[in-house]
């Protein structure tokens, strides 16, 4: 079945003084498509995905969302949703008063938003956290709180800057079911990661990045079919050559 293409890249760089962070990096993401962004350290993935979400300008090239260009930041910011790293919320209100508040900074209508508030904590598994304090949650439903967060107004495009990092094997297999549910809703999601094991479970497609440029562009089992028996030793191997 052909999806329509829903983030177009070409040519994007960003340049911190006289360092090189993202060099012309081109690509597309389909509608509905996990699409992974996936380097070592200092590769440059944070970078890209934040000229994306429109945290930073490019300093060359193009992006859209959507066919909205990533330099008329007031459009993109209404078609996607963002889950950094950290704690996006505020530790000292609930888990629903925190989705409530973000929701009103989005002007999601007031009988939208008890609807959609309903519809999160059943998504992310914390109906039964609805009011309890956000700093109170453990590691892994805070980070599923980043999500519910991202997503209180329904975008488009979902950015995911490694969500899983810090948190337990049990906790980040919880997180991956809320991803899949997430994609069966055919939200398109940009995915950071450090861990093989998410980049094979999760992503159709996978953007390898080192140095700040785009080393290639493929299904995870297709990397290990060209350069490795597993993902990690594929990587390695592929990085290896570059």
């Amino acid at each position: 079945m052909l999806r329509d293409t829903m983030i177009v890249v070409r040519g994007l760089s960003k340049m911190h003084n006289k360092f090189t962070a993202v060099d012309r990096v081109s690509f597309c993401v389909d509608e509905g498509e996990i699409y992974g962004l996936l380097g070592p350290n200092g590769a440059g993935k944070s970078t890209l995905i934040k000229m994306l979400a429109c945290f930073w300008p490019p300093s060359a090239g193009e992006a859209t969302i959507d066919g909205i260009s990533v330099h008329e930041p007031g459009k993109v910011k209404q078609l996607i949703g963002w889950a950094p790293q950290e704690d996006s919320f505020y530790g000292k209100l609930t888990v629903e008063e925190n989705l409530r508040y973000f929701g009103s900074l989005y002007r999601v209508p007031k009988e939208r938003l008890n609807a959609r508030i309903d519809e999160l904590l059943d998504l992310i598994g914390l109906e039964s956290k609805r009011g309890a304090l956000a700093e109170s949650l453990s590691g892994g439903m805070k980070k599923r709180l980043n999500i519910a967060i991202g997503l209180i107004h329904s975008p488009k495009v979902l950015f995911l800057d490694e969500p899983t990092v810090g948190v337990d094997p049990i906790s980040r297999n919880q997180l991956w079911k809320v991803i899949d549910r997430i994609k069966q809703q055919k939200v398109t999601i940009v995915y950071t990661t450090h861990y093989m094991a998410e980049v094979e479970r999760l992503c159709d497609r996978v953007a390898i990045i080192q140095g700040g440029r785009l080393v290639t562009i493929d299904t995870p089992a297709n990397l290990k079919r060209k350069y490795g028996r597993t993902l990690e030793e594929a990587f390695v191997n592929l990085l290896a050559r570059h």
